[in-house]
């Protein structure tokens, strides 16, 4: 039976057993894994990533387009446990050759796993440009079946309709690979209008607004095409966002009050706070302060009646920014405590840093310097471990609190408060 015939499970198999026998005897293994569908190429992946996981190993995915010194890079972290995926291979060439062919006993000696996915192509240019790194391999693995929509659909909507990452490298990772889905998508509208949402998402946390908006209007389009009212809704209200990023705050009200009518007709109660929530934000930036706490009320009620946490946290922290706008910045602290309880319970990290930075600012404003600088420290550590672009918000916070004190008196804090920001942060936890 050659490769071809062999089923799909019993080459992911091999694969993982090479993997393991590596790991099991502490030696290398450089293994390529060669594919010609990105759908088949992330379900592989999942699936070894599982088998693996089971025997006590992890997976680490590079990408060659960042890292183009592998050898030295993947030296730099690894373990005896740790399994490397390569990926973007064609994006490190041809600096990434000359390095694999002359620091190939570096991947050998530090008894390094490694899969590299790789087209037909560009196995044949690594053969090639790279020989003496090739003939250090242990196998090559086809993987060349492209999976009939009906096998792939129900796994991709999934993956389409993801938006929550962990950091700024996971989300660029994420749109790398939805575009090169969408390429390969045909004749799925509905698939491609969840991509194409997914990647205005994406590029809108990353702060590209025009590209954002141009995934948006496509989905959009799709949406409207299809009769889809629901993801009509939400194409509208992430139309909103979007403007509202680029300050265009009028726009992005007539999007949401678009998209809150759409949500109301059809039932959609969780879009139905989203939308209130939004167009609070955008009255808030008005100035109009007072009737944005009417919009946040209305969007925390739903929250709370839908059991949608998230939700319900991002309400209570507007909740506290809408009361500091009006000086009442004790009731501001309430109202943060609560939003950061729930962003700890949820494991939203993204809105823990958010309503410590806020909570270190309120504190600032009430004179309670060691809170204030806590959860600055604690804020700056998330942002930092995120890679948070609104890192540099904390950064300049800290600074402020420092001219604020005075040399001395900041010292005299810095010395005494990092060994109980822990501590300082688990009380204010607990304050429900």
């Amino acid at each position: 039976m050659n490769e071809e015939e062999e089923p799909l499970k019993i080459r992911v198999s091999r694969l993982e057993g090479y993997l393991t026998r590596a790991y099991k005897y502490n030696k290398s293994s450089i293994l390529f894994a060669v594919y010609l569908s990105e759908f088949q190429r992330v379900d592989v992946e999942k699936t070894l990533e599982k088998l693996l996981k089971e025997q006590g190993l992890e997976i680490v995915k590079v990408d060659a387009g960042k890292h183009k010194n592998l050898p030295d890079y993947l030296s730099s972290l690894n373990s005896k446990n740790i399994v490397f995926v390569v990926h973007n291979v064609e994006k490190g060439f041809p600096e990434s050759l000359a390095y694999l062919n002359f620091k190939r006993e570096t991947i050998a000696e530090n008894h390094i796993k490694v899969v590299f996915w790789v087209t037909e192509e560009e196995l044949t240019r690594i053969s090639r440009e790279a020989p003496d790194f090739f003939a250090f391999r242990n196998r090559v693995i086809e993987f060349m079946e492209v999976p009939l929509a009906e096998e792939r659909r129900p796994g991709l909507v999934q993956f389409a309709m993801e938006t929550e990452y962990k950091s700024l490298d996971e989300i660029r990772g994420s749109i790398n690979l939805k575009e090169k889905l969408l390429s390969e998508l045909s004749g799925d509208d509905e698939i491609s209008g969840y991509l194409l949402g997914s990647l205005g998402i994406l590029y809108d946390q990353i702060g590209s607004y025009r590209k954002a908006i141009e995934y948006y209007e496509k989905a959009l389009a799709i949406a409207h095409e299809i009769g889809d009212r629901r993801g009509e809704g939400a194409d509208l209200g992430n139309l909103g966002n979007a403007y509202s990023d680029l300050g265009q705050v009028e726009k992005a009200i007539e999007y949401y009050e678009k998209a809150l009518a759409i949500a109301h007709e059809i039932g959609d109660r969780r879009g139905e706070g989203t939308h209130l929530g939004n167009l609070g934000l955008a009255y808030s930036h008005l100035g109009h302060v007072e009737k944005a706490m009417d919009y946040y009320e209305k969007a925390l009620t739903i929250s709370q009646e839908i059991g949608d946490r998230r939700g319900e946290g991002n309400h209570l922290g507007n909740l506290g920014n809408a009361y500091s706008d009006l000086g009442h910045v004790e009731k501001a602290i309430e109202y943060y405590e609560k939003a950061l309880t729930i962003s700890h319970e949820i494991g939203d990290r993204r809105g823990e840093g958010n309503r410590l930075n806020n909570l270190g600012v309120a504190f600032k404003n009430t004179k309670n310097y060691m809170e204030a600088l806590a959860c600055f420290l604690r804020a700056k550590d998330i942002r930092t471990d995120i890679k948070d672009p609104n890192l540099k918000t904390t950064v300049a916070n800290i600074k402020e609190l420092k001219e604020k004190l005075g040399e001395k008196e900041f010292e005299n804090l810095e010395t005494e408060v990092p060994p109980k920001a822990g501590e300082i942060v688990k009380a204010l936890l607990k304050k429900k």
